[in-house]
């Protein structure tokens, strides 16, 4: 059957596949992926790259629970004078703490995300915030619980068949060695950084970054994922996908209700991002996409529904985003200049 390559925002039906094969195997080999795809290694590697280029789609890293665990993750709020909102999310921009930094319609103007090592979310609010002459009030919320994470979503552009497949290459037991405690190191920091600028960087060339050999490199890269201490992602623009409103959730659960919720819940609700408690008047932070802002009531009904326990008690939509998971995040919506992790 000949498949219709109609492209959307630069990306063919064939470029969505891909996509989705990596977001569901980031770091899988071009020969893999070849034959779950039917495509040979050489043209998805082509491809790729023509996307990456284009500022299109990219791999990178999150913390997962392990490296949670060990920093102080926050979305803060931030009100700035209206003159100042930009250069102050150019400031922050340099700071490798900050994840995505997102201009929102409501009484704040920034939303910012943050990953601080060590016990450095004070020092982070006292100095670094503390020092721009542009912020005049900021409140934070103390991520307490990942319950969706955005490097489990993914759209379907492939058929159940190769999906599976994907997932078990992805799950394979030597890429896997879930349970191993990674006492990070200098080195480890180092291929963060590199693993943050690209998700899929050959052990070769992290060995090289990192002053170690390549088989050593695969052991300390196969340890940080299995181990639950990164996730490995790929994020795609959104209006590649029609999704072009971003929003956040803020709602309420109990404790125990938040105990209840299925992890698996996200293949309903494709709208969430993410969702994570938080500590607050609103224990429950969501980033939802839209198709267009009159979307939000029925996204809105549909989470309800889904999510017993859960009421919706504030909502923003995004109007733009400077940084996204690290990448500068072009005024046309593309990703750009990317600044290595500091976890």
């Amino acid at each position: 059957m000949t498949k219709n390559l109609q492209e959307i925002d630069g990306l063919t039906e064939n470029d969505l596949e891909l996509v989705n094969a990596l977001q569901l195997a980031p770091r899988a080999s071009w020969s893999d992926l070849s034959v779950i795809l039917g495509v040979h290694a050489t043209t998805l590697a082509r491809r790729w790259e023509h996307i990456t280029n284009a500022g299109l789609a990219r791999i990178s890293i999150a913390p997962g629970p392990g490296m949670a665990a060990q920093m102080e993750m926050a979305f803060i709020e931030l009100t700035c004078r209206n003159s100042q909102v930009i250069q102050v999310a150019d400031e922050l921009f340099k700071d490798h703490r900050t994840m995505t930094i997102q201009f929102i319609a409501g009484s704040a103007h920034l939303l910012v995300t943050v990953a601080a090592p060590g016990q450095s979310l004070a020092d982070f609010l006292l100095t670094t915030i503390g020092s721009l002459d542009g912020v005049l009030h900021y409140s934070v919320r103390t991520v307490t619980d990942q319950l969706m994470d955005a490097s489990n979503w993914h759209f379907r552009a492939l058929p159940p068949a190769a999906m599976r497949k994907l997932y078990l290459l992805a799950s394979k037991p030597e890429s896997r060695e879930g349970g191993v405690r990674v006492a990070m190191d200098e080195i480890d920091q180092e291929i963060l950084r590199s693993l943050s600028i690209s998700g899929r960087m050959g052990f070769k060339e992290i060995a090289h970054r990192a002053g170690i050999t390549p088989p050593a490199a695969a052991r300390r890269v196969n340890r940080l994922i299995g181990g639950n201490y990164i996730n490995v992602r790929c994020d795609i623009v959104r209006h590649s996908l029609g999704r072009n409103v971003s929003a956040v959730f803020w709602g309420s659960m109990s404790p125990d209700d938040i105990l209840l919720i299925d992890r698996n819940i996200a293949a309903e609700l494709p709208e969430i991002r993410i969702m994570v408690a938080v500590t607050g008047a609103n224990n429950i932070h969501m980033v939802v996409w839209l198709n267009n802002p009159s979307e939000s009531l029925a996204v809105e009904r549909k989470i309800l529904r889904a999510i017993p326990g859960l009421t919706i008690d504030d909502r923003r939509i995004v109007l733009r985003t400077f940084k996204y998971n690290g990448a500068r995040i072009t005024e046309s919506g593309l990703f750009g200049e990317v600044l290595p992790v500091g976890f």
